[in-house]
Order: structure tokens, then C-alpha cells, then sequence
């Protein structure tokens, strides 16, 4: 390959620092939109047309905390720069993704969650991308990745987003001395930024997502803050536990709100009823049961707790929604968008913050399918990502449903958060008590 080739490459001024610095290690840490991966793939490909291997080939990895999205989206990335400049001999699309200069040098692309595919391979460079995200971090460096450079005296690069005070946070600190306690130059460097660094990203743009999101989140993901916690979506939990000590659910009752996820194949299908005080008085959630009896179960429900109800109308839901629309029942369908989503998780986020709603603790409640567990379980575990484009996804971690979830935003969607009539009550009588105390003088 000619010294003349090269990859047509605008780099902001953090991303200059960083490719100017010669340190072997390096934990970049970075606010979402930074151009980390973008940085990364030049680091590679001038990597490879700079240096000359006494081994032939230089062999690169990038490692994903999972293959997909996060490897395919790395992928494609990579592929675009390399295209860019007429790099690219071949690429294979199949597990493991790899890439093949024309040099002969080759990328490939792993996942963190089968690290005994990074065994006995040999690397000149790697990339661990999304770092905050792999929860074995120490383990898989001490590992497979410190072994697969040996050889080669590769140099790697740990990159992602903060996640709470994880395994990233240790490297991050790890690379903050130039020198080590003996004296000797500190092999790891660290860097941060946050997107705001970054020229390319509209300034206004930023402004409405700190509008938009919890001040916690916004430091995590904008201004790569090393927080205590990260990515639990609901905060104030603690407190709403112990304000809901007096909560039970209620045979029945008038003027409620019902917030109704139905299921999809082995998932549940789940109703919440919110009465106008913010407590959840009612709850139902089962599974594997035919729509038709689903339909007969939701009326029911429905009869014993009137008022509103807001169904999750999105594929399944247009039949059920049809046929509960004929009987008579007061309901709203909603087809969700992720900026639909988006909007009804904040709001509740915004309800528990501010001590609205109340939820029954399960030593309140009796029988199997009221558990109201699966609630406060779901909130706790309720988790975001950030999409490779940058949109913010709420959803349930693996191994977790999130239909309670749901169906409690859904009750909700219709109250904006302020005064709730629990925090009118205590207004009213702090107020009677200053009155009171106004005629002792």
C-alpha cells in the first residue's frame, strides 16, 4: 500500500489530542455523539498504513459489549472510513464480522459476551468499545484481551460512555499519573470529554435535551460524569416505598385511570388502575390465555374500576381495542412511537420524583396474580440505552418483562406532574396549622 493513500477524515480538536498521544493504553471517556467511534476507526487505519509488521499482516479487533447492534452498527462504521479511502480488499458480513485491507491487514469484530472466541488470537491493536457496558471488564482485560497482545506488543484502547462507577471508572483513574508508584512512565492515558466538545453537535440541540432529561442522566451521557448510579431510570423509589406503607388495593372504585399492556406470545398481559388520589388501587397480570378471554378480562376489570382506559393499541392491540370499543367502555388506544414511549417513561419518571404516585407493597396485597412485586421488581430493574443514533431507548434489561411498567405508564399518561392530592392534603393542613397558630398571639 502506498504512503499516499489516506481516509478523508475532519477531526475536532479532542479528537486531535487524542490521536497525537503515543501512549500504549488508553481509556477515552466520552459524552454520547462525541465521534468516539469514528476516532476510533482512523486510529486503526493509520494504525495500519504507518507501520510495518516483522509478522506480515497486522490483525486488528473491536469488541462490542454485545454482537448486535452495537458490533453491526461498528461494522458498518469502520467499513465506511475504509471504503473512503480505497481501503477495503473484502468483507465478511457473517459472525465473525471481519474486514481485509488491501494491504493485508485485517479488523475483526468480537462480542464480550463469548470471550473465548478472543483466545489464542494474536493483535496488533483493539478497540473495546462501549466499555462502561461490560460489566466483566477487569475480568476479560486480565483475561483473554492482555494475552492477545503480547505477541504483537499491541496497544488497545478502552472507549464508551460512563455507567455509574463501574469497571470503566478503575481504568479511567488507573490512566490519570504519568508515572506509576515505582517511578516508571505510566503506560495508560485517559481522556475525557463531553459531547459539548464536539463542534459538530448543535448546540441548541443539547440545551433541549437537558431540558428534556433527568439532570443524573444528562451528566451521564452529555457530560461523561462518573456517577454513584447508572442507568436505573426510576429515582425515588425509597421514598415512595415508604409513603405507600398505608396503600391497598380495593375491590372497586369510580373515576380511575387504566393503564392496560397486552401481552405478545409469552409475555403478560397486565392492567393498572390509578385512582384520582395517584394510588394504584387495582392490578391484574396474566398470561397464555386466549384473546377472547382476554377481552372478557379486561371488561371485568374495567366494571369493577371505572373511569378511563388507555390500551396499548400497538400490532395485537387493534382487535382487542375493537372489541372493547363496542361494549361501551371509555378507551384511548395508543400506537407507540419511541418518542411516544419516550414521553410517557419521563412522565412517570417526573410522578415518582416528585411524590405523587403510591403503589401497594406486596404485604399489603393477597393472592398470586395481584402480587403487586412485580411492579416495584420492574421499576427497580427498568433501565436506557442509547441507540448508535443517539436516541434514548427505555426498556427492560435481558431477562426482565416490563408489561407492569407499561401498563403503569400508560394509567399515568394522562396526569402531568404537580401538586397530587397527598401533597395537597399536607398543604392544606400545614397551612390550617398556621392559621391556628396565628390566633395564640
Amino acid at each position: 500500500m502506498s504512503n499516499d493513500q489516506e481516509v478523508s477524515f475532519e477531526a475536532h480538536h479532542g479528537q486531535q489530542l487524542v490521536l497525537a498521544d503515543e501512549h500504549r493504553f488508553m481509556t477515552l471517556v466520552c459524552g454520547r455523539r462525541w465521534g468516539k467511534d469514528h476516532l476510533a476507526c482512523i486510529k486503526i487505519l493509520s494504525h495500519s498504513l504507518s507501520h510495518v509488521s516483522p509478522r506480515g499482516g497486522k490483525i486488528y479487533a473491536w469488541l462490542n459489549p454485545v454482537y448486535n447492534p452495537q458490533g453491526k452498527e461498528s461494522f458498518r462504521v469502520f467499513r465506511m472510513f475504509a471504503e473512503s479511502g480505497g481501503l477495503i480488499q473484502k468483507s465478511i458480513e457473517t459472525p465473525p464480522m471481519e474486514i481485509r485491507l488491501t494491504n493485508g491487514d485485517k479488523v475483526v469484530f468480537f462480542s464480550a459476551d463469548q470471550p473465548d472466541n478472543l483466545r489464542g488470537g494474536q493483535y496488533d491493536g483493539v478497540i473495546i468499545n462501549e466499555a462502561g457496558l461490560i460489566s466483566d471488564l477487569e475480568d476479560l482485560w486480565a483475561g483473554p484481551i492482555a494475552a492477545m497482545l503480547l505477541d504483537r506488543a499491541g496497544w488497545a484502547w478502552l472507549q464508551g460512555t460512563p455507567k455509574g462507577k463501574g469497571p470503566l471508572h478503575k481504568f479511567f483513574l488507573r490512566g490519570l499519573s504519568k508515572t506509576l508508584d515505582d517511578g516508571k512512565p505510566n503506560p495508560w492515558k485517559s481522556f475525557r470529554f463531553p459531547t459539548k466538545t464536539n463542534p459538530f453537535i448543535p448546540a441548541e440541540e443539547l440545551d433541549r435535551l437537558h431540558d428534556e432529561l433527568p439532570e443524573d442522566m444528562f451528566q451521564q451521557e452529555f457530560l461523561a460524569e462518573f456517577l454513584d448510579s447508572g442507568g436505573e431510570v426510576f429515582r425515588g423509589l425509597d421514598l415512595m416505598r415508604a409513603r405507600s406503607e398505608n396503600t391497598k388495593l380495593l375491590s372497586q372504585s369510580d373515576m380511575c385511570r387504566v393503564g392496560v399492556d397486552l401481552a405478545k406470545h409469552t409475555d403478560f398481559t397486565t392492567l393498572i388502575a390509578l385512582d384520582p388520589a395517584s394510588n394504584v388501587i387495582g392490578f391484574d397480570r396474566f398470561n397464555n390465555l386466549d384473546w377472547s378471554i382476554i377481552t372478557l378480562r379486561i371488561e371485568r376489570f374495567c366494571s369493577r374500576y371505572r373511569g378511563t382506559v388507555v390500551l396499548d393499541a400497538s400490532g395485537v392491540g387493534d382487535p382487542i381495542y375493537d372489541n372493547l370499543a363496542t361494549r361501551g367502555l371509555a378507551i384511548r388506544p395508543v400506537k407507540f412511537t419511541n418518542e411516544k414511549k419516550a414521553q410517557m417513561v419521563q412522565n412517570l419518571m417526573l410522578l415518582i420524583e416528585e411524590d405523587i404516585l403510591r403503589i401497594p407493597w406486596p404485604d399489603n396485597v393477597h393472592g398470586v396474580d395481584n402480587d403487586t412485586a412485580h411492579i416495584w421488581k420492574e421499576l427497580e430493574a427498568y433501565s436506557y440505552t442509547i441507540t448508535a443514533t443517539g436516541r434514548i431507548r427505555y426498556e427492560a434489561p435481558k431477562g426482565f418483562y416490563d408489561d407492569c411498567v407499561t401498563a403503569l405508564f400508560l394509567a399515568a399518561s394522562e396526569m402531568a406532574p404537580q401538586m397530587s392530592s397527598h401533597q395537597l392534603y399536607a398543604a392544606v393542613e400545614a397551612e390550617r396549622e398556621i392559621g391556628e397558630a396565628s390566633h395564640d398571639y
